[in-house]
């Protein structure tokens, strides 16, 4: 390679690594553009040495060299700033931006290999070169640039009329019900940016599930790292394969790896994080209040799994809720606090003072929301269930002979009852879809019915199975003569009725049997968790807190990465290799035939 294409080579690559990589480091920046401006310009001090010995041959070599140059033109009218003088419309300039940004290399590839072919030539026979070596050269090099600009159109069809055949180890999760309220309810449009290079297999599954997101109050974009340090720094993004969500002046991100193979655990449970970042984004957190005092089910010094309730604790975080105590130190006694969302009862084993009912009557009435999670208990839970309109019966908990989950497998195992029978009401939507699949796990359960007379309304959302009984006498064994009886137990509802204070505003409450059931060591069954996020987001009246996020746990077949790469070899390197083979082999018959 002569000076003049290595000056001019090098000179390219520094100012395309200044404005591509170096973006937004100013003081780098400015001195390789600098450093390539000058070699580009020694460039063409050493091509027009030869200007007395090869005019034309040389004036050819400029040109090119100009047409190439000329690159660098397009690339200033690409700025933003520049088309946006023009004043088209905003699709319009996304396109033309498009086009210019396509044309850069191409321009470039077809002035600079031309003049490599004539500068080379050139420098073989510096005192005399014959005009059709000239041409031979310059035609070589526009073949091999225009070659090369074939590649381009190719990928984009490719990209465009892409079609997959998914025989895979998994199925990236489509966006879930939950995801789309959450976006839906927006008061703002969110931007979304993924950090991910052209090349990341975790793109290509991303970009399906949010084209699929899309839409008014969401817009995505990929941006690569490298290309934009002063946004990723303003995002607080370090590197490539992170989903940035932005919100005025708010982010939230999530991390997923470029490669796939690392992408694969977090890509099944992507629609999950997605609405938890929006929750996070667009919400300012509610606050609920667990009650303590009366020996409730709680995270703190729990004995087993059985009676913890942290990561109930951690479901309602997720759902962007901060998580506080509320007994009688904290003001129960008194009154709820002002910014309490939703008051939780959980499994209390004594009875509340009369005070305490009061508080939580009036904090029902002026438009709050309970979840009372009642357990069977020798002490009078009364005053408790009628805040939501029923009567509790936990005398003794409900059993089952036929179907139950056994655990221990003893007889006591048949107080680990379980139902499907759900009600068509918001608050266990999930699980009235999924009835045929979904089992609601109730240990020790007791059962619910409604009063004669209360405020409001009440619905019930959960019955129990046919052969439930009340387990009586103890003994696990249902007695006719001890009064049991099969069937017709319910052991879910929620009440509502209008707020003091506000035409359209009012309360809303939600009483289980059991509250067991929202344990840690049960709640890992998923109807358990549906129930709890259900209820609550009806009790908040917040429908992108219900239902079921997407996710993938199967495992399914799809291409190796080998067979990725072979067919990335044989598209990127095998096909040119051949080209270049059929053209040396041309070369090389030329020759014998003008040698004989």
């Amino acid at each position: 390679m002569n000076a003049a294409t290595l000056l001019y080579f090098v000179g390219s690559f520094a100012i395309f690594l200044a404005e591509r990589m170096l973006a937004g480091t100013d003081m780098v920046r400015f001195a390789l553009l600098a450093l390539g401006g000058l070699f580009i310009l020694m460039s063409l001090g050493s091509r027009l040495s030869t200007f007395g010995r090869h005019p034309s041959a040389t004036k050819l070599a400029l040109a090119f060299t100009a047409l190439s140059m000329s690159s660098g033109l397009l690339y200033v009218l690409q700025w933003k700033d520049v088309i946006t003088l023009l004043g088209l419309e905003a699709a319009t300039q996304e396109n033309l931006r498009a086009a210019l940004q396509a044309l850069i290399p191409l321009v470039w590839l077809v002035g600079a290999l031309p003049a490599f072919g004539i500068n080379r030539t050139l420098a073989a026979s510096p005192h005399s070169v014959h005009p059709l070596r000239i041409r031979s050269a310059w035609e070589g090099g526009l073949a091999v640039a225009l070659g090369l600009a074939m590649l381009f159109p190719l990928n984009w069809l490719a990209h465009e009329f892409n079609h997959r055949w998914d025989f895979g180890f998994f199925r990236t999760t489509q966006v879930g019900d939950p995801t789309r309220a959450a976006v839906d309810s927006l008061a703002e449009p969110v931007r979304v940016v993924l950090f991910y290079p052209p090349s990341s297999d975790t793109l290509n599954e991303l970009t399906p599930y949010f084209d699929e997101l899309e839409g008014e109050n969401l817009s995505y974009e990929v941006m690569d790292h490298a290309m934009a340090p002063e946004l990723a720094k303003e995002w607080k993004v370090r590197d490539n394969g992170n989903i940035v969500f932005i919100l005025g002046e708010k982010t939230e991100s999530i991390k997923l790896p470029e490669t796939l193979d690392k992408a694969k655990k977090d890509l099944r449970k992507l629609d999950g994080k997605v609405r938890t970042a929006l929750l996070k984004i667009s919400r300012e957190k509610r606050t609920a209040y667990f009650t303590v005092g009366h020996d409730e089910l709680f995270w703190k010094n729990a004995t087993d799994e059985q009676t913890n309730i942290d990561s109930m604790k951690k479901v309602l975080e997720a759902l962007h809720f901060k998580v506080k105590e509320l007994g009688i130190d904290d003001g129960l006694a008194q009154a709820v606090p002002d910014d309490a969302a939703l008051v939780f009862v959980v499994g209390p084993k004594k009875p509340f003072f009369p005070e305490e009912i009061e508080a939580l009557r009036a904090f029902r009435d002026g438009g709050g929301a309970l979840f009372l999670l009642l357990e069977p208990t020798t002490e009078d839970l009364s005053p408790l269930a009628a805040l939501a309109g029923v009567t509790f019966d936990g005398s003794a908990p409900l059993a089952s002979d036929k179907m139950f989950l056994p655990l221990s497998r003893g007889t006591i195992d048949r107080l680990n009852v379980g139902t499907n029978k759900f009600t068509s009401h918001e608050s266990v939507t999930t699980l009235s879809k999924r009835s045929t699949e979904a089992v609601l796990i109730t240990p020790s359960t007791g059962s619910i019915t409604e009063m004669e007379s209360h405020a409001g309304s009440v619905t019930v959302t959960v019955k129990g199975m046919p052969d439930w009984f009340r387990d009586q006498n103890g003994n696990l064994e249902f007695d006719d003569a001890a009064g049991e009886k099969r069937g017709g137990y319910e052991i879910a509802a929620v009440a509502k009725g209008p707020a003091a204070g506000g035409e359209n505003s009012e309360w809303r409450a939600a009483v289980v049997a059991d509250a067991t059931l929202a344990s840690n060591f049960f709640l890992r069954n998923a109807a358990n968790a549906y129930y709890i996020a259900d209820t609550v987001s009806w009790l908040t009246a917040d429908p992108a807190l219900a239902g079921e996020s997407e996710s993938e746990e199967d495992v399914k077949i799809q291409h190796t990465k080998e067979d990725e790469a072979m067919w990335f070899y044989a598209t990127s390197a095998l096909i040119p290799a051949l080209v270049f083979v059929a053209g040396a082999m041309r070369v090389s018959s030329r020759r014998k035939k003008g040698a004989a």
